[in-house]
């Protein structure tokens, strides 16, 4: 099974619009063409969060547009910068899915939600977390994936790791329990990151638009290139990871911006 990992597309309704001096529009444009001219052809999308940036239905729709064409499954969960009620309403009709459970021959993906309605770091709230003990309890014998949008771990980053999942240590500690789960993947942090705990990977995916320096302890955006995460999931539990850039594109970011 092959997984395409992307994340952060913080999309506007006006074509024009950029965050940090990149037009977001372009720039997820630019990573789906990438999938394409490396001829990968996953067996399912996963998106965690922050589709869009003005929270507009115009936003959401330009998503399902341009990810319709890939004709797969698309599993999507909602940022700090989403509406929960446009997320289900655009990117519930097939091949998108809120769902938060799928399971396939060998593996068990579960979505996690961190959202919390006008914050942005995340939460797990007591009623989630027992959901997924459920589902780890219910399935031990499959390979389990877990993706959220906030980080549960540390990556580095002073200042996002402020704005991380304020109990991500309740939803470490609970996976730590489960020797099924592989990995946990998540967005936010628009970069690349792995951190091994207790024989679980915490991976985070670059984002398809502007990137956040790494080991920065302020604010501060990056020169990277937009990107994306591809996960080759074999049947006895295993992970390949491939981490991708989007090679043909130049972001033109904006490094005087201090936030967003």
């Amino acid at each position: 099974m092959k997984v395409l990992h992307i994340s952060d597309p913080h999309l506007f309704a006006d074509d024009s619009s950029t965050l940090l001096g990149v037009n977001t529009e372009e720039s997820l444009k630019a990573v789906l063409s990438d999938v394409e001219q490396r001829q990968i052809n996953p067996d399912i999308i996963i998106v965690t969060g922050d589709i869009s940036q003005d929270y507009t239905p115009q936003s959401y729709q330009k998503f399902v547009d341009y990810l319709s064409g890939f004709n797969k499954p698309v599993l999507s969960l909602a940022g700090n910068h989403d509406e929960k009620s446009q997320l289900k309403r655009y990117l519930s009709n097939k091949p998108f899915s809120t769902t938060e459970q799928l399971i396939t021959e060998n593996w068990q993906l579960l979505m996690l939600n961190s959202h919390v309605p006008g914050k942005v770091h995340g939460h797990i709230s007591d009623e989630e977390l027992q959901w997924l003990e459920s589902c780890l309890v219910e399935n031990s014998d499959l390979p389990t994936m877990i993706f959220t949008h906030h980080h549960p771990v540390p990556v580095g980053c002073d200042w996002l790791d402020k704005i991380g999942i304020d109990n991500g240590h309740q939803l470490v500690d609970l996976l730590s329990r489960h020797p099924q789960v592989k990995q946990c993947a998540f967005g936010h942090v628009h970069q690349i990151s792995d951190t091994l705990h207790k024989n679980v990977w915490y991976r985070s995916v670059p984002s398809t638009c502007v990137q956040f320096k790494k080991h920065s302890s302020d604010f501060c955006a990056s020169h990277e290139k937009p990107g994306y995460n591809l996960y080759h999931c074999s049947g006895n539990g295993q992970i390949k990871v491939e981490s991708f850039r989007a090679d043909s594109y130049l972001p033109s970011v904006n490094m005087a911006i201090s936030g967003y």
